[in-house]
């Protein structure tokens, strides 16, 4: 989910800024998105579990990532990093500009209204004022930037196949690339989940905070606590979503990751979800440790998806 920005001027710098601040941890964004889109390239191990339970798990995140370093180098760590960072510059410039707009439209109403309410009541009207304008600001941002995070989720997705159909850069050669091959609504794979996404997370948040500020524990000091946990919680429920979004920006392409046996030929988003379901992967890419290895049968075009070489851990 993008990031909620502070109330400022729009400006390219600090839209490019706050861009610029996904590199750190680009590579976990990375190795996230192989793993959601399927690619196990390492074997499950037999381990315990925290109760003490034998059970297969794969490698965490970051022994994926020391595999990719070992296949590509650093280099390798960073694909589609510059779509990444192109991606999110966009969305946040038309975030903060919907916000000032909105801002100033308030604004104006507020002048113009004389009417006094009770002070619940009152509470009540900013928190649905405020939620509503998040999730106008966020919607917008994501519309926008939508075809800049498929070019980057299609760089990441090359790794599988090692090819060099996206560029992570060259935005020209990515739109000639997805414009013939799927048309304009390759532009905007995966865009409607995504929407979703972001809209109910958003919604489920702040009413989780906004019940336990108002009716459980009114204390101002822990009031960053409080939207840390209702975020946390909220992106647990909403993650199925987030996981159908990253699968349908990628289905539909030439490339192997979206092909059998790699990946099934969805319809639509709704053919993923139910795929996924179906084979209880919904929070597949979900823990960075502790990822239990769950074995599916899955037949595509005749090939079997969900087997895999299992090693023991000593």
């Amino acid at each position: 989910m993008l990031q909620k920005s502070k109330k400022k001027e729009p400006s390219a710098s600090s839209s490019l800024t706050a861009g610029l601040y996904q590199t750190p941890f680009y590579p976990l964004s990375y190795i996230k998105v192989l793993i959601q889109i399927g690619h196990e390239p390492l074997p499950p191990f037999k381990s315990k579990s925290i109760f003490g339970r034998e059970q297969f798990f794969y490698p965490n995140n970051f022994s994926y990532m020391r595999y990719v370093y070992s296949v590509e180098g650093i280099s390798g760590l960073y694909r589609g990093l510059g779509m990444k960072i192109i991606s999110h510059s966009v969305a946040t410039y038309v975030y903060d500009t919907v916000n000032q707009m909105l801002d100033e439209t308030e604004n104006m109403e507020s002048e113009q209204s004389t009417e006094r309410k009770d002070k619940n009541d009152e509470k009540l009207a900013v928190f649905v004022k405020q939620t509503s304008k998040e999730l106008t600001a966020r919607c917008w941002g994501v519309i926008i930037s939508h075809p800049f995070h498929v070019m980057g989720l299609r760089c990441m997705a090359q790794f599988v196949g090692g090819e060099t159909a996206y560029s992570s850069w060259n935005i020209f050669h990515n739109v000639s690339e997805i414009y013939r091959s799927e048309g304009i609504l390759g532009f905007f794979s995966g865009l409607i989940p995504r929407i979703l996404f972001e809209a109910s997370t958003i919604a489920l948040t702040s009413s989780l905070a906004y019940l336990i500020k108002n009716y459980v524990y009114e204390d101002k000091e822990i009031d960053a606590l409080i939207d840390l946990f209702s975020s946390l919680v909220a992106n647990s429920v909403t993650y199925p979503l987030s996981l159908v979004s990253s699968i349908s920006c990628i289905s539909g392409s030439s490339l192997m990751a979206a092909r059998p046996p790699r990946m099934a030929l969805y319809a639509s988003w709704i053919d993923v979800f139910k795929h996924l379901y179906d084979t209880n992967q919904l929070k597949r890419g979900s823990s960075s440790f502790f990822r239990v290895y769950q074995p599916f049968e899955s037949q595509i075009a005749g090939f079997s998806l969900g087997h895999g070489t299992v090693r023991k851990f000593n």
